[in-house]
């Protein structure tokens, strides 16, 4: 998957939870900022390591 078809499924993802525009293109700049600066491996480390710290939180 390339760059632009994760941005198309995370645009998708603002569509069905109700996203205003503001909301989406904020997201869409802050992914197409990450991408730049992380590996995807990164990127994959990174983010489910704060995702499963969530469960971390309660």
């Amino acid at each position: 998957m390339d760059n632009r078809q994760a941005l198309g499924y995370m645009l998708l993802a603002c569509q069905r939870l109700g996203y205003s525009k503001e909301q989406a293109r904020e997201l869409f700049g802050e992914m197409d900022y990450l991408f730049d600066i992380y590996t995807e491996e990164e990127a994959e480390e990174k983010g489910f390591r704060w995702y499963h710290s969530l469960e971390d939180d309660r």
